[in-house]
Protein backbone atom coordinates (compact mmCIF):
# COMPACT_ATOMS: atom_id res chain seq x y z
CA UNK A 1 0.00 0.00 0.00
CA UNK A 2 1.40 3.34 -1.08
CA UNK A 3 1.93 5.79 1.79
CA UNK A 4 0.79 9.40 1.59
CA UNK A 5 3.77 11.71 1.00
CA UNK A 6 4.56 14.43 3.50
CA UNK A 7 4.68 18.12 2.60
CA UNK A 8 6.77 20.60 4.59
CA UNK A 9 5.26 24.09 4.30
CA UNK A 10 7.77 26.88 5.02
CA UNK A 11 6.88 30.44 5.98
CA UNK A 12 8.85 33.44 7.23
CA UNK A 13 6.91 36.14 9.11
CA UNK A 14 8.08 39.69 9.79
CA UNK A 15 5.69 42.63 10.02
CA UNK A 16 2.31 41.04 9.34
CA UNK A 17 -0.69 41.76 11.59
CA UNK A 18 -2.34 39.16 13.81
CA UNK A 19 -5.36 39.00 11.49
CA UNK A 20 -3.21 38.49 8.38
CA UNK A 21 -1.12 35.84 10.11
CA UNK A 22 -4.17 33.97 11.40
CA UNK A 23 -5.84 33.89 7.99
CA UNK A 24 -2.64 32.74 6.32
CA UNK A 25 -1.79 30.07 8.91
CA UNK A 26 -5.32 28.69 9.01
CA UNK A 27 -5.46 28.48 5.21
CA UNK A 28 -2.62 25.94 5.44
CA UNK A 29 -3.81 24.07 8.52
CA UNK A 30 -7.26 23.63 6.97
CA UNK A 31 -5.99 22.15 3.71
CA UNK A 32 -7.73 19.06 2.41
CA UNK A 33 -4.25 17.53 2.22
CA UNK A 34 -3.45 16.96 5.88
CA UNK A 35 -0.07 15.17 5.98
CA UNK A 36 1.98 18.30 6.51
CA UNK A 37 4.43 19.93 8.83
CA UNK A 38 4.22 23.71 8.96
CA UNK A 39 7.55 25.39 9.68
CA UNK A 40 7.01 29.03 10.67
CA UNK A 41 9.98 31.31 11.24
CA UNK A 42 9.57 34.55 13.19
CA UNK A 43 12.14 36.98 11.77
CA UNK A 44 11.05 39.86 13.99
CA UNK A 45 11.50 39.44 17.77
CA UNK A 46 9.50 42.64 18.33
CA UNK A 47 6.37 41.43 16.54
CA UNK A 48 4.49 39.53 19.24
CA UNK A 49 1.55 38.96 16.86
CA UNK A 50 3.57 36.17 15.22
CA UNK A 51 3.97 34.16 18.41
CA UNK A 52 0.36 34.84 19.43
CA UNK A 53 -1.03 33.70 16.05
CA UNK A 54 1.01 30.49 16.21
CA UNK A 55 -0.03 29.86 19.83
CA UNK A 56 -3.73 30.38 19.07
CA UNK A 57 -3.54 28.09 16.02
CA UNK A 58 -2.68 25.36 18.54
CA UNK A 59 -1.70 22.69 16.01
CA UNK A 60 0.97 20.08 16.69
CA UNK A 61 1.96 20.08 13.02
CA UNK A 62 3.50 23.54 13.48
CA UNK A 63 7.24 23.84 14.09
CA UNK A 64 7.91 27.35 15.37
CA UNK A 65 11.35 28.94 15.03
CA UNK A 66 12.19 32.33 16.54
CA UNK A 67 15.19 34.23 15.21
CA UNK A 68 17.00 36.16 17.94
CA UNK A 69 17.35 39.04 15.49
CA UNK A 70 16.17 39.97 12.01
CA UNK A 71 18.25 37.91 9.56
CA UNK A 72 16.22 38.45 6.39
CA UNK A 73 13.97 36.32 4.20
CA UNK A 74 16.65 34.20 2.51
CA UNK A 75 18.37 33.05 5.70
CA UNK A 76 15.01 32.51 7.41
CA UNK A 77 13.72 30.32 4.57
CA UNK A 78 16.98 28.38 4.45
CA UNK A 79 16.70 27.84 8.20
CA UNK A 80 13.19 26.44 7.69
CA UNK A 81 14.40 24.20 4.85
CA UNK A 82 17.11 22.76 7.11
CA UNK A 83 14.34 21.59 9.50
CA UNK A 84 12.06 20.17 6.79
CA UNK A 85 11.47 16.42 6.78
CA UNK A 86 8.86 16.18 4.02
CA UNK A 87 9.13 14.62 0.57
CA UNK A 88 8.03 17.98 -0.80
CA UNK A 89 8.50 21.59 0.28
CA UNK A 90 5.78 24.19 -0.23
CA UNK A 91 6.14 27.94 0.16
CA UNK A 92 3.68 30.23 1.88
CA UNK A 93 3.77 33.95 2.69
CA UNK A 94 2.50 35.20 6.03
CA UNK A 95 -0.06 37.61 4.56
CA UNK A 96 -1.41 35.49 1.68
CA UNK A 97 -4.29 33.02 1.71
CA UNK A 98 -4.16 29.55 0.13
CA UNK A 99 -7.21 27.90 -1.37
CA UNK A 100 -8.39 24.89 0.63
CA UNK A 101 -7.36 22.36 -2.03
CA UNK A 102 -4.10 24.05 -3.04
CA UNK A 103 -1.61 21.44 -1.78
CA UNK A 104 -3.67 18.48 -3.02
CA UNK A 105 -4.19 20.08 -6.43
CA UNK A 106 -0.54 21.02 -6.86
CA UNK A 107 0.78 17.63 -5.76
CA UNK A 108 -1.54 15.76 -8.12
CA UNK A 109 -0.70 18.11 -10.99
CA UNK A 110 3.05 17.77 -10.33
CA UNK A 111 2.88 13.98 -10.33
CA UNK A 112 0.61 13.78 -13.38
CA UNK A 113 2.82 16.11 -15.44
CA UNK A 114 6.19 14.86 -14.19
CA UNK A 115 7.24 18.27 -12.81
CA UNK A 116 9.85 19.06 -10.15
CA UNK A 117 8.52 22.49 -9.16
CA UNK A 118 4.97 23.70 -9.63
CA UNK A 119 3.25 27.04 -9.02
CA UNK A 120 -0.24 28.28 -9.78
CA UNK A 121 -2.31 31.20 -10.99
CA UNK A 122 -3.07 33.81 -8.31
CA UNK A 123 -5.75 36.27 -7.27
CA UNK A 124 -4.47 39.76 -6.37
CA UNK A 125 -5.81 41.41 -3.20
CA UNK A 126 -4.90 44.69 -1.52
CA UNK A 127 -4.07 45.52 2.10
CA UNK A 128 -7.74 45.30 3.05
CA UNK A 129 -8.25 41.96 1.30
CA UNK A 130 -10.26 43.48 -1.54
CA UNK A 131 -9.78 41.69 -4.87
CA UNK A 132 -7.89 43.80 -7.41
CA UNK A 133 -7.51 41.09 -10.04
CA UNK A 134 -9.42 37.82 -9.96
CA UNK A 135 -6.87 35.80 -11.91
CA UNK A 136 -3.25 36.45 -12.84
CA UNK A 137 -2.16 33.79 -15.29
CA UNK A 138 1.32 32.38 -15.89
CA UNK A 139 2.84 30.04 -18.50
CA UNK A 140 1.77 26.48 -17.75
CA UNK A 141 4.20 24.07 -19.41
CA UNK A 142 7.91 23.70 -18.68
CA UNK A 143 8.82 24.83 -22.21
CA UNK A 144 6.63 27.95 -21.94
CA UNK A 145 8.10 28.86 -18.55
CA UNK A 146 11.62 28.50 -19.93
CA UNK A 147 10.87 30.95 -22.76
CA UNK A 148 9.21 33.62 -20.62
CA UNK A 149 11.71 33.53 -17.73
CA UNK A 150 13.81 36.05 -19.68
CA UNK A 151 11.32 38.75 -18.68
CA UNK A 152 10.68 37.84 -15.06
CA UNK A 153 9.69 35.01 -12.79
CA UNK A 154 6.83 32.87 -14.08
CA UNK A 155 6.01 31.17 -10.77
CA UNK A 156 4.50 33.21 -7.93
CA UNK A 157 6.82 32.42 -5.01
CA UNK A 158 4.19 31.73 -2.29
CA UNK A 159 2.46 29.19 -4.57
CA UNK A 160 5.46 26.89 -5.01
CA UNK A 161 5.48 23.19 -4.33
CA UNK A 162 8.83 21.52 -5.02
CA UNK A 163 10.40 18.14 -4.55
CA UNK A 164 12.71 18.35 -1.53
CA UNK A 165 15.69 17.15 -3.54
CA UNK A 166 15.48 20.29 -5.71
CA UNK A 167 16.14 22.47 -2.66
CA UNK A 168 18.89 20.11 -1.52
CA UNK A 169 20.61 20.07 -4.91
CA UNK A 170 20.54 23.87 -5.19
CA UNK A 171 21.53 24.39 -1.52
CA UNK A 172 18.39 26.42 -0.91
CA UNK A 173 18.13 30.10 -1.72
CA UNK A 174 21.06 32.37 -2.46
CA UNK A 175 21.50 35.87 -1.06
CA UNK A 176 20.13 37.71 -4.09
CA UNK A 177 18.28 40.74 -2.66
CA UNK A 178 14.56 40.72 -3.58
CA UNK A 179 15.22 38.31 -6.47
CA UNK A 180 15.96 35.10 -4.55
CA UNK A 181 12.93 33.34 -6.09
CA UNK A 182 13.84 34.36 -9.65
CA UNK A 183 17.44 33.24 -9.10
CA UNK A 184 16.23 29.91 -7.68
CA UNK A 185 14.00 29.09 -10.67
CA UNK A 186 16.71 30.08 -13.14
CA UNK A 187 19.12 27.71 -11.37
CA UNK A 188 16.50 24.95 -11.21
CA UNK A 189 15.95 25.14 -14.97
CA UNK A 190 19.72 25.26 -15.58
CA UNK A 191 20.04 22.04 -13.56
CA UNK A 192 17.47 20.32 -15.77
CA UNK A 193 14.48 20.42 -13.43
CA UNK A 194 11.04 20.73 -14.99
CA UNK A 195 9.04 23.72 -13.81
CA UNK A 196 5.40 24.55 -14.54
CA UNK A 197 2.12 25.99 -13.28
CA UNK A 198 -1.25 24.46 -12.55
CA UNK A 199 -3.77 26.48 -14.62
CA UNK A 200 -5.93 27.33 -11.64
CA UNK A 201 -6.03 30.09 -9.00
CA UNK A 202 -4.75 28.51 -5.77
CA UNK A 203 -3.80 31.55 -3.69
CA UNK A 204 -4.82 35.13 -2.86
CA UNK A 205 -1.67 37.22 -3.19
CA UNK A 206 -1.54 40.43 -1.16
CA UNK A 207 0.00 43.53 -2.75
CA UNK A 208 1.03 46.36 -0.43
CA UNK A 209 1.73 49.85 -1.69
CA UNK A 210 4.35 50.18 1.04
CA UNK A 211 5.77 46.67 0.62
CA UNK A 212 9.49 45.92 0.40
CA UNK A 213 9.33 44.93 -3.28
CA UNK A 214 7.34 48.10 -4.04
CA UNK A 215 9.83 50.40 -2.31
CA UNK A 216 12.83 48.70 -3.98
CA UNK A 217 11.31 47.92 -7.35
CA UNK A 218 13.95 49.93 -9.28
CA UNK A 219 16.84 47.98 -7.76
CA UNK A 220 14.86 44.76 -8.15
CA UNK A 221 14.27 45.42 -11.85
CA UNK A 222 17.97 46.03 -12.53
CA UNK A 223 19.12 42.95 -10.62
CA UNK A 224 16.49 40.81 -12.34
CA UNK A 225 17.68 42.12 -15.71
CA UNK A 226 21.29 41.29 -14.75
CA UNK A 227 20.32 37.73 -13.80
CA UNK A 228 18.26 37.31 -16.98
CA UNK A 229 21.18 38.35 -19.17
CA UNK A 230 23.30 35.72 -17.42
CA UNK A 231 20.62 33.01 -17.26
CA UNK A 232 22.54 30.60 -19.52
CA UNK A 233 25.50 30.73 -17.15
CA UNK A 234 23.61 31.35 -13.91
CA UNK A 235 25.73 28.89 -11.92
CA UNK A 236 28.85 30.91 -12.75
CA UNK A 237 27.38 33.84 -10.85
CA UNK A 238 28.23 33.57 -7.17
CA UNK A 239 26.77 35.55 -4.28
CA UNK A 240 30.02 37.56 -4.26
CA UNK A 241 29.71 38.26 -7.99
CA UNK A 242 26.16 39.51 -7.50
CA UNK A 243 27.19 41.65 -4.51
CA UNK A 244 30.03 43.16 -6.56
CA UNK A 245 27.55 44.08 -9.29
CA UNK A 246 25.22 45.75 -6.77
CA UNK A 247 28.14 47.77 -5.41
CA UNK A 248 29.54 48.66 -8.84
CA UNK A 249 29.64 52.00 -10.59
CA UNK A 250 27.76 50.40 -13.48
CA UNK A 251 24.83 49.51 -11.22
CA UNK A 252 24.80 53.00 -9.67
CA UNK A 253 24.77 54.56 -13.14
CA UNK A 254 21.93 52.31 -14.30
CA UNK A 255 20.00 53.13 -11.13
CA UNK A 256 20.27 56.84 -11.86
CA UNK A 257 19.24 56.35 -15.49
CA UNK A 258 16.24 54.21 -14.59
CA UNK A 259 15.14 56.61 -11.84
CA UNK A 260 15.39 59.48 -14.32
CA UNK A 261 13.33 57.51 -16.85
CA UNK A 262 10.63 56.86 -14.23
CA UNK A 263 10.52 60.57 -13.30
CA UNK A 264 10.07 61.52 -16.96
CA UNK A 265 7.25 58.98 -17.29
CA UNK A 266 5.55 60.55 -14.28
CA UNK A 267 6.00 64.01 -15.81
CA UNK A 268 4.01 62.90 -18.86
CA UNK A 269 1.10 62.19 -16.52
CA UNK A 270 1.30 65.29 -14.33
CA UNK A 271 3.35 67.97 -16.13
CA UNK A 272 2.32 70.91 -18.28
CA UNK A 273 1.94 70.51 -22.05
CA UNK A 274 5.51 71.66 -22.72
CA UNK A 275 6.90 69.45 -19.94
CA UNK A 276 5.03 66.49 -21.38
CA UNK A 277 6.54 67.07 -24.81
CA UNK A 278 10.07 67.40 -23.38
CA UNK A 279 9.63 64.28 -21.28
CA UNK A 280 8.33 62.30 -24.27
CA UNK A 281 11.45 63.22 -26.27
CA UNK A 282 13.71 62.17 -23.38
CA UNK A 283 11.87 58.89 -22.86
CA UNK A 284 12.17 57.90 -26.51
CA UNK A 285 15.96 58.23 -26.19
CA UNK A 286 16.10 55.89 -23.19
CA UNK A 287 16.94 52.21 -23.61
CA UNK A 288 14.55 51.57 -20.74
CA UNK A 289 11.64 52.70 -22.91
CA UNK A 290 12.24 49.91 -25.38
CA UNK A 291 12.93 47.48 -22.53
CA UNK A 292 9.56 48.53 -21.12
CA UNK A 293 7.81 47.86 -24.43
CA UNK A 294 9.33 44.38 -24.74
CA UNK A 295 8.53 43.49 -21.12
CA UNK A 296 4.92 44.72 -21.24
CA UNK A 297 4.39 42.83 -24.50
CA UNK A 298 5.84 39.64 -22.98
CA UNK A 299 3.65 40.03 -19.88
CA UNK A 300 0.58 40.42 -22.09
CA UNK A 301 1.52 37.34 -24.10
CA UNK A 302 2.34 35.44 -20.90
CA UNK A 303 -1.20 35.82 -19.62
CA UNK A 304 -2.81 34.72 -22.87
CA UNK A 305 -0.77 31.81 -24.15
Amino acid sequence: METTPKISVIMSAYNESFDELSRSINSILNQTFQNIEFIIVSDNPDNQDIKTAVYEANDQRIKFIENKENIGLVRSLNRAISKATGNFIARMDADDISRKTRLKDELQYMQKNNLDVVGSFIEIIDERGIVQKSAMRFPVTASQVKVFMRWGNCLAHPTWLAKSNVYQDLNGYRNVPRCEDYDFILRAIAHGYKVGNIPKVELSYRIRQSGVSKSHETEQFLLRDYLAKNMKQIDLLTEDTITDFLNSEKFRRQLEQLSYYKREKQMIKTGSSIEKIKSTVQILKSRFFWRDIVEKTSLLLREHI
